[in-house]
């Protein structure tokens, strides 16, 4: 018997969710239909179930599997062998890009997150307090060596989040290099707003700037 090709079924996986996605987007949670999103991926409906045995099922591993990308993402680049605002420039960056990358998630996340605490799907709670958690551990290393004003980390990782996702809203119609450099003035509107004498001055020597995170392109999700 031939073995399934794993990779095929793993790009079906995420053409299903990216399809999803954009219904979900669109439509309140009861007008999505699987026979809608079957026709729009171009595979029968027994195929969707095959991968999402129910509707709430693909509705919970969009929001699961995103956020749980999003946070190995974050983990990946965050290196404390360097100043904490490199890590918090990174995580502004990275948070930034993917919420515009994958735009429908965002849409569907924007308004799912405001009752997550309070909603049966808990761990979507726990994977945004991990994602949270990063920025908060960054925020209170900055404070700690003076490089970031005095402030309860908490509060100020939830004020920068919220400053990241007001970004994200407003970037719907800019081009993929404008939102390159609409993702640095996030961060440097953050570092105005909480960076020292010192935190300045290394910005402006560059020790917050890893060439190699800047680099990459955002592309709009499909």
């Amino acid at each position: 018997m031939r073995k399934p090709d794993e990779k095929l079924k793993a790009q079906r996986r995420e053409q299903l969710i990216a399809v999803a996605s954009e219904l979900f987007a669109m439509k309140n949670y009861h007008e999505v239909l699987m026979d809608e999103v079957a026709v729009r991926a171009g595979i029968a409906k027994g195929t969707v179930y095959n991968y999402f045995p129910t509707k709430e099922d693909l509705y919970k591993s969009i929001i699961t599997e995103r956020l749980e990308s999003l946070l190995r993402l974050l983990q990946d680049r965050i290196d404390n062998r360097h100043t904490p605002l490199t890590n918090i420039r990174r995580i502004v960056v990275h948070m930034y890009s993917f919420m515009a990358k994958y735009s429908h998630f965002f849409q569907i996340w924007y308004k799912e997150k405001l009752n997550c605490s309070r909603s049966p799907h808990e761990h979507f709670h726990k994977l945004y307090q991990e994602i949270k958690n990063l920025m908060i551990i960054a925020l209170e290393r900055g404070i700690k060596e003076d490089i970031l004003r005095p402030h309860a980390a908490p509060f100020v990782a939830d004020i920068a989040i919220g400053i990241i996702d007001s970004a994200v809203l407003r970037s719907e119609n800019l081009t993929a290099e404008e939102r390159k450099l609409e993702r640095v003035r996030v961060y440097e509107f953050i570092l105005d707003a909480l960076g020292t004498d010192l935190a300045h001055q290394l910005h402006r020597d560059g020790q917050d700037e890893p060439q190699k995170e800047e680099g990459s392109v955002i592309v709009a999700e499909k």
